[in-house]
């Protein structure tokens, strides 16, 4: 997902990634109208590179995760949000729904909101649809993309696109995507430019215990963004700039509940032991 864009908080289309609750996915049970087919015809095929089929990208995130992700969002030391992301698998086919809520109140009246919602639908390891709603302060915008025909399409507030391949969402929760050089805005229905600086290993507080966890700053497209990511592959933090303020994901709920006790004995013992899920490498 992309950014919200907090001046006093007004959205930009630049992109964070994040991500919301459940929405109807209309690519994944109806086919796409012949108007959407015909105009796919005469739009050019943008060329980007296929995900890396390095070992992140086909997780179990519902063992990773224990089927849900949550954070506290903060601006400076207020609590101005939520961001959920739950999975659920129904035999090669996963849905993941999204839903990230903010609210700023001035006097403690609300001067602002914004509602995300997302839902992607994965198939072995491959995105096959994925829809998003926004709501910046009452002006409501759709993303709709879909694999069809060899190609992928994407309906946005601007239009249509096609990519050569599918590409991740911008919406962090699978590491593999910091593989990637092109990401799709799920705000703006846009394909997004990205490169990434690796800047090690940090130890990240979260409600569960403190985690070691690897430091990606963002270039690009998806400039001004941070995220984190603990030995296992688990989304454990981000941090994005906007309008001249911070915004800090908190992670509240990010790995299984038996995951969170050995990290939390490790954590009393003094030192941070990655937690490996079988099926990812450490």
């Amino acid at each position: 997902m992309a950014r919200p864009h907090i001046k006093l908080l007004r959205i930009t289309g630049t992109i964070l990634a994040l991500a919301c609750g459940s929405v109807h996915v209309a690519g994944a049970d109806q086919s796409p109208s012949s108007t959407d087919a015909a105009e796919a015809v005469n739009l050019p095929v943008q060329q980007v590179a296929p995900p890396a089929a390095e070992q992140f990208r086909d997780i179990d995130p519902i063992a990773l995760y224990g089927g849900d992700i949550v954070f506290d969002v903060y601006r400076k030391k207020s609590r101005i949000g939520e961001h959920r992301v739950s999975f659920q698998r129904d035999g090669d086919r996963l849905t993941v729904s999204v839903k990230f809520n903010l609210a700023v109140k001035i006097l403690f009246i609300r001067a602002y909101k914004f509602e995300y919602e997302a839902t992607e639908i994965w198939e072995r390891g491959n995105l096959i649809a994925a829809t998003s709603r926004t709501d910046d302060n009452g002006k409501v915008s759709n993303v709709r993309a879909r694999s069809e025909g060899g190609v992928f399409v994407i309906d946005g507030p601007r239009g249509q696109e096609i990519a050569s391949s599918w590409v991740f969402p911008s919406n962090h929760w699978n590491r593999g995507q910091v593989a990637s050089t092109t990401l799709l805005n799920t705000i703006t229905g846009r394909l997004a430019h990205v490169a990434l600086i690796r800047n090690g290993i940090d130890r990240v507080e979260t409600a569960q215990g403190p985690v070691n966890a690897e430091h990606f700053t963002y270039t690009g497209d998806l400039r001004d963004t941070d995220v984190w990511y603990d030995q296992a592959g688990r989304w454990v933090k981000m941090v994005f700039k906007t309008g001249g303020s911070v915004i800090e994901y908190r992670c509240r709920q990010c790995s299984p509940l038996e995951d969170a006790q050995l990290q939390a004995s490790a954590a009393k013992d003094g030192e941070i032991q990655p937690v490996v899920t079988p099926g990812t490498a450490p």
